[in-house]
């Protein structure tokens, strides 16, 4: 919520699919906070419905640039330290994800198997 705040959007533009400068930062620099707030790569990942590449790859691109560091890092900071009995590297998704916008694993899945109106899969083949 603080790197939503910070790149003033929503987090639900953080967990979606939008690809734009401002929601890829974003979605960056919180990965990097949680990352350095000492979450694993595979937890970050599915908290943000992504591939756990992903999340390496964003954490190196925010380290190049000192502005984007420095602001994950003050986040990271001010990351709340993690309740007895809730080990470490578990994001706390009902205090992480506001109601209205948080789907579960399940529905996404459901969500990408069902084709879209019109839509068929495309194959080429190499000759």
């Amino acid at each position: 919520m603080a790197a939503a705040e910070a790149f003033n959007t929503t987090p639900e533009v953080l967990l979606g699919a939008d690809r734009s400068r401002v929601a890829a930062d974003a979605r960056a620099v919180a990965m990097t906070a949680a990352r350095l707030h000492g979450h694993s790569l595979p937890t970050i990942a599915r908290h943000f419905d992504r591939d756990h590449t992903t999340v390496p790859q964003a954490t190196r691109r925010i380290e190049e640039s000192p502005p984007l560091r420095d602001l994950a890092a003050k986040i990271a900071a001010d990351l709340p330290e993690q309740p007895a009995g809730t080990g470490a590297g578990r994001l706390d998704v009902d205090e992480q994800v506001p109601e209205t916008g948080y789907r579960s694993p399940e529905l996404r899945e459901q969500q990408r198997a069902i084709p879209v109106a019109g839509e068929r899969a495309q194959l080429r083949v190499a000759r």
